[in-house]
């Protein structure tokens, strides 16, 4: 069956959002962020939610804007990294979306979490050691990062030539 909708999945700063954009722009798609959808209807960043809210109450704003963004067709979905941690959600991605995974090495996402400019704090990554708790969420969540379609490393590569790899392998049919 040809599934609907394509969602990128994988860890914080591997470049789903910018590569779903991407993606979305090259196919002719729509474009969904379930972070960006969260925040706007949350009103309030990703960051207050954990933290006057909690992990709980942030995995079920997120389940709600999965299931709008995959209710229509022709959408591209850059997920947070966590949202295939619940296995409904898992479940409906697998229903309605075909799955790439986005994946760069711990050192890779370090990096990029450091770089100059990134002003949003990742409340999973808060942490004394964060490349210690990037290798020890990764641990827990790679089995589930493993049900993707198609894996990509992103790193030394740029979005754009990561979006490229996708749209090549959805219009060949590689799904």
């Amino acid at each position: 069956m040809n599934k609907p909708n394509l969602a990128l999945i994988g860890f914080s700063t591997t470049g789903k959002s910018t590569v779903a954009r991407l993606v979305a722009q090259a196919l002719g798609w729509y474009y969904a962020d379930t972070d960006e959808m969260i925040v706007a209807t949350a009103g309030r960043p990703i960051h207050a939610i954990f933290s006057h809210e909690g992990e709980a109450a942030f995995r079920a704003r997120e389940t709600v804007v999965l299931v709008a963004a995959l209710a229509g067709r022709h959408t591209v979905i850059a997920t947070g990294g966590g949202i295939m941690t619940i296995a409904e959600n898992r479940a409906r991605l697998r229903q309605r979306a075909s799955l790439v995974c986005l994946t760069a090495t711990p050192e890779t996402m370090l990096a990029r979490l450091q770089e100059a400019g990134r002003t949003e704090p990742r409340p999973m990554l808060d942490a004394p050691d964060q490349l210690a708790r990037i290798r020890s969420l990764l641990a827990q969540r790679q089995a589930v990062y493993a049900e993707a379609d198609l894996t990509i490393p992103t790193d030394d590569r740029t979005p754009e030539q990561v979006a490229a790899e996708i749209v090549h392998w959805w219009r060949a049919g590689e799904r």
